[in-house]
C-alpha cells in the first residue's frame, strides 16, 4: 500500500538504440509553475541514462530529448524502463517495469487524440468556428475520449489515482476550451474592448464546485480551466469590458479568486498568477497580492517561490518631487505606507497614519471635470453617516495637481475645506500615480480599519451601493 505524503523513490531508465544527442532530461510537476519545477539532466553513457527521483504523491513529469517531449505519469516506487528505437521520442518507444500500464495508456491516448490537446490547434479552432459549432465539436470529442478510456483493455489495472487523473483530464479539457473561447477571441485584437458572453445554456455545468477541485491540481487541463474560469468571471463582473489597467485587473481577479476558490487551488492560482504578472503591476498591488498569498498559505511554499520577484517589484522606487520637511513626516519612512501625502497644513502623512479608521479615497485634480462632477454626490454620501460613524470614517481627497497653489485654490472653489485633503503633485508623473499605476481619474479606493486596501477600484460616490460597502467595513 502506498503512503502518500512520504517521499519515495522512482527509477526511470532510458535506452536509446541510435542516440545522437548526449543528454536527456526530466522535469517533475510539483508546483505547476515550470520555472520552479524539479529538473534533472543526465548525460548519456553508452546510449543509456538513469534517473533516480523522489516523489511523495502521483504526479506528471516531462521527459525531454532532442527537443522533443513526452508526458509520463509517475507514482511512488515506480521502476520504468524506456526503450527508444530511433533518435526520436515520437517514432518508437516501448516500456517495461512498474508504472508501464499507465504510461502505455497515455501514449495511446495522446496518439489518438493529439489535436484535442494541442493548444495551437485548439486556438485555431476557436478563431475559425462559432461558439455553437465549436462547443458541439469538443463535446463529441469528450465523448470519444471517455469511450476510449472506459474500453481500454488494461483499465482494470489502473491505480485509483490514475483513474481520477484521466477522468479529470477528459472532463476539464472540455470545460477549459469552453471557458477559454470568448477570452481567446477577445484578445485577438487591441481594438476589441469587450468580451462576448457565452450563452448561459452552455455554462449550466460550470459552477463554483467544478472550479474547486484540489485533487485535480496535478492535471494541466484543470489548471487551464481554472485560469479561464477566473478570467471570464472577472470579466463578467466588469460588465464584460476589458481592463485597461493591469493593477486593477489583478486586484479584481485575485478578489474573485479569494471569494470563490478555496484550499490548495486558491493558493496555487494566486501564486502562479502573481509570479507571471508581478512585473506588470504597481508596487502596491505586488505587495497587496503577495500579502494575500502569504495569509492564505499554510506552509508557505508558493510564498517562498515568488518572494524574490515580488520583493524586487515592491522595492521599485518612485521619484519624489518634494521631500518632507516637518517632523510629522517621520511615519512616511514606513515602507508599507507606499507614498507620502502633504496635508493642507504643509505636514506629511501616509496611509498608515489613518489605521483604525475606514478610508474612502478620492483621487482627483483641479482640471478634471468628471472629478468635480462627483463632489456633490460625495458630500451627500458624507451626510448619510451618523456622527458616531464619522468618528471611524475618513473621506480623503488626494489631488495630483502640479502645485500647492493650484490645489488649495481648487479646494476652496469646490467646497472641500471641511474634509481631509492631501496633495502628491505632478499630474500623471505624480508619485502616487506611478505607485498605484492610475491611468484615469476620478479613481476611488476603500481601506479597512487595519489599513488593508480592500478595493482599489471602488464605486463612485454617485453609485448608491458604495454606502453599503463603506457601512460593511465600519461594522467590522
Amino acid at each position: 500500500m502506498l503512503r502518500f505524503g512520504i517521499a519515495q523513490n522512482v527509477s526511470i531508465a532510458c535506452h536509446f538504440r541510435m542516440a545522437t544527442e548526449d543528454s536527456c532530461s526530466i522535469r517533475v510537476d510539483k508546483y505547476h509553475i515550470t520555472e520552479y519545477e524539479p529538473f534533472f539532466k543526465q548525460v548519456l553513457k553508452d546510449n543509456d541514462c538513469n534517473f533516480k527521483l523522489t516523489i511523495d504523491k502521483p504526479t506528471m513529469a516531462t521527459l525531454t530529448y532532442n527537443k522533443q517531449s513526452v508526458n509520463l505519469w509517475l507514482e511512488p516506487n515506480d521502476d520504468l524502463k524506456l526503450n527508444i528505437a530511433y533518435d526520436s521520442l515520437y517514432k518508437a518507444i516501448s516500456m517495461e517495469g512498474k508504472g508501464t500500464v499507465h504510461n502505455l495508456f497515455l501514449k495511446a491516448f495522446y496518439k489518438t487524440f493529439k489535436n484535442d490537446f494541442d493548444k495551437d490547434v485548439i486556438k485555431q479552432n476557436m478563431l475559425s468556428k462559432g461558439i455553437d459549432i465549436f462547443e458541439n465539436n469538443i463535446f463529441k470529442e469528450r465523448k470519444k475520449q471517455m469511450e476510449f478510456y472506459k474500453s481500454y483493455t488494461d483499465k482494470d489495472k489502473f491505480s485509483p489515482e490514475f483513474n481520477t487523473y484521466i477522468t479529470n483530464l477528459i472532463k476539464y479539457n472540455y470545460f477549459y476550451q469552453l471557458q477559454a473561447y470568448p477570452i481567446i477571441n477577445a484578445n485577438q485584437s487591441a481594438t476589441i474592448l469587450t468580451v462576448t458572453p457565452i450563452p448561459a445554456l452552455l455554462l449550466e455545468e460550470v459552477k463554483p464546485e467544478l472550479a474547486n477541485n484540489d485533487e485535480a491540481l496535478n492535471c494541466d487541463a484543470y489548471r487551464q480551466f481554472l485560469y479561464y474560469y477566473i478570467i471570464y468571471n472577472t470579466s463578467k463582473l466588469n460588465n464584460f469590458n476589458k481592463f485597461t489597467d493591469n493593477s486593477i485587473s489583478m486586484e479584481k481577479k485575485m478578489g474573485f479568486t479569494n471569494q470563490t476558490i478555496q484550499g490548495k487551488a486558491n493558493v496555487y492560482f494566486i501564486g502562479s498568477f502573481l509570479n507571471d504578472n508581478v512585473g506588470n503591476v504597481s508596487p502596491f498591488t505586488a505587495k497587496h497580492i503577495y500579502e494575500l498569498l502569504s495569509y492564505n498559505e499554510k506552509y508557505g511554499e508558493y510564498t517562498k517561490l515568488v518572494k524574490q520577484k515580488c520583493e524586487q517589484r515592491m522595492k521599485t522606487k518612485v521619484t519624489e518631487e518634494k521631500k518632507p520637511t516637518s517632523a510629522a513626516s517621520s511615519s512616511a519612512d514606513n515602507a508599507s505606507s507606499g507614498v507620502k501625502i502633504m496635508g493642507t497644513d504643509g505636514k506629511y502623512f501616509t496611509f498608515d497614519d489613518l489605521k483604525g479608521k475606514v478610508v474612502y479615497v478620492d483621487f482627483w485634480a483641479s482640471w478634471c471635470g468628471p472629478c468635480r462632477g462627483q463632489f456633490p454626490y460625495s458630500k451627500e454620501l458624507h451626510k448619510k453617516f451618523t456622527s458616531k460613524q464619522l468618528k471611524n470614517l475618513v473621506f480623503l481627497y488626494i489631488s495630483i495637481d502640479k502645485t500647492e497653489e493650484i490645489w488649495k485654490k481648487a479646494i476652496e472653489q469646490n467646497g472641500l475645506g471641511d474634509y481631509n485633503n492631501g496633495l502628491v503633485p505632478g499630474d500623471w508623473s505624480s508619485e502616487i500615480v506611478k505607485y498605484f499605476q492610475i491611468n484615469s481619474i476620478p479613481r476611488y479606493m476603500l481601506i479597512d480599519k487595519k489599513g488593508n486596501f480592500v478595493d482599489t477600484n471602488a464605486k463612485r460616490p454617485s453609485d448608491e451601493a458604495v454606502f453599503n460597502d463603506i457601512l460593511d467595513l465600519l461594522g467590522k
